[in-house]
């Protein structure tokens, strides 16, 4: 057994029964009813000077049903019940506004750390009635709560900020019409009776409406009487920021004219700054000029910087025009070019493009990226300083996520990985030497570090990869770490799998990694049936409940890595996956005729082309995955542009269009490969599902069954693209995955011809 029991309860158990008879309590299995009760936690704000941190845990038992029929309809909220604590990062003491769980749409601290803004939606009672919002003050001396009653309604998705002397609020407002204009507006797409979509428009219906949600006004709020004084009028705001010394705030103002199929939800927003005091309002930067770029900020709000062909620009609210700091050589023209002589093969450098990350607290200088490392920039003069050079061959660097700068600028914080072992932590990296400084290195994951403003204090949540991770307090050096929360503790009492990270090469020979998990009952030398589960890329371990549950049945799980090459995606799961099998085999890990494979979503995609290029599978599971590129390509009405953009831009890989590749939406097809599939595919779908509708498993489901393969097909008639939509049916959704491969990889194989 490897879990003890601990603590002052395990010694009291040892001193009452005599040596002879203590027997260590057998430990239970990991059930699918006990997927649902696994808790996680998100860090909602911390005070500046990092002693207490707003937090909400949230489970998936308490938000299993949703109404997917009202998927892109403004005025629904989905379940988001969490519970709301406060926790003392010096001492772990924990406190509980409210005694129910509530949906947070936002938590703020005041500036003195001493109240705490919570911004909370109210379901609507009945089908025909709208969300509300309802903001509170909770009062860290006295422990107390108050409800404050706004003169205007706050929008639901209104940020809270104080300002500077904690006596006002920053909050969007969003009158009631508005909500029944977008709820007659839905109506109108979804129940007709006459729904007419035309070309003429130069916005998607469903884009249009999704767009519905940005407009609001801005105003500040007297916490103490609820009244608002405005600041900006009503308008599509996309997003608002306070200055630290709360004089002025910039406002990202949408004046998109059109769909946008370049970006999902593309929005052109003007740079607005609107003065506090007086209401005054200036357009910075027109939306042509910053379209399609990324802005960060500095902390007083004064500088932004972004990165534009590959240059960084800075630019202040002073109106004055963008600077580069990275300014391109300029090609000598009275320099002539010698024509290439026959056989030379050297290759120019390419050039260096560079991309923003943050600025330094005093806003004089600007952390910044490229293939050759990270940099320093001066913004007075644009000199730059490398910190982290960075190796060409990029499987060569560890992973670095910068965290943010010291108070004083004399360090950058950031999570550190190496590559090809499970080795991870925290570095701190001196801004004038370059030195890297491990802080804390192991092979825990870390993840969600927040640095108090003041620097004194880290809060994050730490995780051992095989349970789920808790809420963790650390000091500036990370040389102590105190633990703040247990959110599993039942865990203990149960079976759960030691993982493992798997290093192989795909057929190609590139190195690639996947995290093994074993066999809850695992024994060296035993060969198991092995589940692989697909997506993209895997290299951290970290919990997984699907992985737990089938480990308890005794199988494998392995999430194996893959080299996806645009316009050639469906190669890679075949060189990839198969390759992985054969690591697992040499390993006496797996058993080479007990081997299935699922996927959800774009992994139940890639789970369907591959049993059209291999029969090495013996079972396969397609969740909510796609099968036919043709008819998927535009089939996403409340998505707006999501299913074009999928194949010609982002996670699908074709690279181009339809009508630019016919040809590769037809190879990424599995539907039209069906003939070739000898492994017994399950598809598990939600009718109500709006990325990947329940149709594509449904076409897979009737070509294999008239080609007279084994197939099933579960529909979840009130589910979305996670199936199930209650507890109950999410144990059965479970359930059914273990059956499945139950089935087919733990009957009794047939002898081969020619075996005794």
């Amino acid at each position: 057994m490897r879990h003890l029991l601990r603590g002052s309860a395990a010694a009291l158990l040892v001193l009452a029964i005599p040596a002879a008879a203590v027997c260590q309590t057998p430990l239970a299995p990991f059930t699918a009813d006990d997927m649902l009760k696994i808790a996680s936690i998100s860090v909602r704000d911390m005070t500046e000077d990092g002693a207490r941190a707003a937090v909400t845990v949230r489970r998936p038992i308490d938000n299993a049903s949703t109404d997917h029929r009202r998927y892109g309809d403004p005025t629904y909220l989905a379940p988001a019940r969490v519970a709301l604590e406060i926790i003392d990062t010096r001492t772990g003491a924990k406190d509980t506004p409210f005694k129910e769980l509530v949906n947070v749409r936002d938590a703020a601290w005041s500036r003195d750390g001493r109240r705490l803004a919570v911004l909370l939606a109210r379901e609507a009672g009945t089908a025909d009635a709208f969300p509300t919002t309802a903001l509170f003050i909770w009062d860290a001396a006295g422990k107390s709560l108050t409800e404050v009653k706004p003169a205007q309604p706050i929008a639901l998705n209104a940020n809270l900020t104080w300002t500077p002397d904690g006596t006002s609020l920053v909050v969007a407002l969003r009158s009631p019409e508005l909500d029944r204009d977008a709820r007659a507006t839905f109506q109108r797409l979804t129940d007709g009776p006459v729904i007419v979509h035309t070309s003429a428009e130069p916005f998607l219906e469903w884009d249009l409406l999704n767009r519905s949600a940005r407009t609001r006004s801005v105003a500040v709020l007297d916490p103490s009487t609820g009244a608002v004084r405005p600041l900006l009028p009503q308008g599509r705001i996309s997003s608002y920021q306070v200055a630290r010394d709360g004089s002025f705030m910039t406002v990202m103002e949408d004046v998109t004219t059109r769909t946008d199929y370049d970006t999902i939800g593309g929005t052109d927003n003007n740079l607005v700054v609107v003065d506090l005091a007086s209401g005054d309002r200036k357009t910075l930067v027109p939306a042509k000029d910053i379209t399609g770029l990324t802005l960060r900020w500095s902390e007083d709000g004064r500088w932004f910087a972004y990165a534009k062909r590959g240059e960084i620009f800075v630019q202040g609210i002073d109106g004055k025009p963008a600077r580069s700091l990275t300014p391109k050589p300029k090609a000598d023209p009275a320099e002539v070019k010698e024509p290439a002589k026959p056989g030379d093969n050297e290759k120019k450098e390419p050039e260096e493009n560079f991309s923003p990350v943050s600025f330094s607290r005093d806003g004089a200088r600007l952390l910044v990226t490229s293939r050759k490392g990270w940099y320093v920039l001066t913004i007075a003069d644009g000199s730059r300083k490398l910190v982290v050079p960075m190796d060409e061959d990029e499987e060569k660097n560890p992973r670095i996520t910068a965290i943010g700068w010291s108070p004083d600028g004399a360090a950058i914080y950031a999570t550190w990985s190496a590559r090809n072992q499970w080795e991870r932590g925290i570095v701190s990296i001196d801004t004038a030497s370059g030195a890297l400084t491990p802080l804390v290195r192991d092979g825990r994951i870390y993840g969600g570090a927040r640095m108090a403003r003041d620097g004194s204090r880290f809060v994050l949540t730490v995780a051992d990869g095989d349970r789920p991770a808790d809420l963790y307090a650390a000091d500036a050096r990370l040389a102590s770490m105190t633990r703040l929360t247990d959110l599993n503790p039942w865990l203990a009492a149960k079976v759960l799998p030691r993982s493992e990270l798997v290093s192989y090469r795909d057929a190609d020979g590139k190195a690639l990694h996947g995290v093994l998990r074993y066999p809850a009952s695992y024994e060296k030398g035993k060969k198991y049936p092995t589940v692989f589960e697909l997506y993209e890329t895997f290299f951290d371990n970290g919990f997984n409940a699907r992985a737990a549950l089938l480990t308890n049945h005794g199988y494998a799980v392995f999430h194996p890595s893959v080299n996806l090459v645009v316009g050639r995606p469906g190669e890679a799961w075949v060189k990839g996956v198969t390759s992985a099998a054969n690591r697992l085999i040499e390993m006496g890990v797996a058993d080479p005729d007990r081997l299935g494979v699922h996927g959800t979503s774009y992994g139940g995609y890639a789970t369907a082309l591959l049993i059209t290029q291999t029969d090495r599978f013996k079972a396969a599971i397609n969740i909510s995955g796609k099968v036919n590129m043709v008819s998927f390509y535009t089939d996403s009405p409340r998505l707006g542009v999501r299913n074009t953009h999928a194949p010609e831009k982002s996670q699908d890989r074709v690279g181009g269009t339809l009508w630019e590749y016919p040809e590769r939406y037809l190879e990424h097809s599995a539907v039209l490969r069906a003939d070739r599939v000898k492994t017994p595919l399950l598809n598990i779908t939600g009718d109500q599902d709006p990325n990947v509708p329940a149709s594509q498993s449904r076409e897979m489901y009737y070509a294999l069954r008239r080609l007279g393969k084994d197939v099933e097909w579960v529909r979840y008639v009130n589910g979305g693209h996670r199936p199930p939509n209650s507890a109950d049916e999410s144990i059965d959704f479970e359930r059914r995955i273990v059956a499945w491969y139950d089935k087919y990889l733990k009957a009794p194989l047939k002898k081969k011809a020619g075996t005794d």
